[in-house]
C-alpha cells in the first residue's frame, strides 16, 4: 500500500530495510522541485533530463539524446555534469550505463541551496 500511495502522488518508492531485529521504512520526497532546479541554474536540457528521470526512473545517454535532441557528446557532457553536482548517479559502464536520481541532497554545485533551504 505504501508503494502504491507513493507512486500515486508522484513520489519515489519507499525503501524497506531489515537490519537485525529492526525494520526500517524510508519514505522519499521529491527534493528536486522546480524552484530548487531553478536555483541550480540548469539549462533546459538538464531540466528535461531530471523530469524524464522522475517520470521513467532512469535515463540512458541514447534516451537523453532523443528526449532533448542533442548529439552524443553533448548528452555525455550534460549527464556527467548532473553527476558532478550531485543530482544523478551513474550506474554501469559503457552501453549499459544509466543515470538515476540521487536520493540524498548532497549537491556540491556553487550557489546551490543549503540542506535546509
Amino acid at each position: 500500500m505504501m508503494i502504491r500511495e507513493s507512486l500515486s502522488h508522484d513520489l519515489p518508492e519507499p525503501d524497506f530495510i531489515q537490519r537485525g531485529g529492526e525494520f526500517t521504512t524510508t519514505v522519499w520526497r521529491d527534493w528536486l522541485t522546480p524552484e530548487r532546479l531553478a536555483r541550480l541554474n540548469l539549462n533546459e536540457r538538464k531540466i528535461k533530463a531530471v523530469n524524464y528521470i522522475k517520470t521513467h526512473g532512469l535515463i540512458t545517454n541514447a534516451e537523453y539524446q532523443h528526449a532533448v535532441g542533442c548529439p552524443q557528446r553533448t548528452a555525455t557532457r550534460d549527464l556527467n555534469e548532473l553527476v558532478q553536482i550531485g543530482i544523478v548517479e551513474l550506474e554501469g559502464k559503457g552501453r549499459g550505463s544509466q543515470y538515476k536520481l540521487k536520493r540524498n541532497r548532497a549537491i556540491i554545485a556553487p550557489n546551490a541551496p543549503s540542506e535546509n533551504g
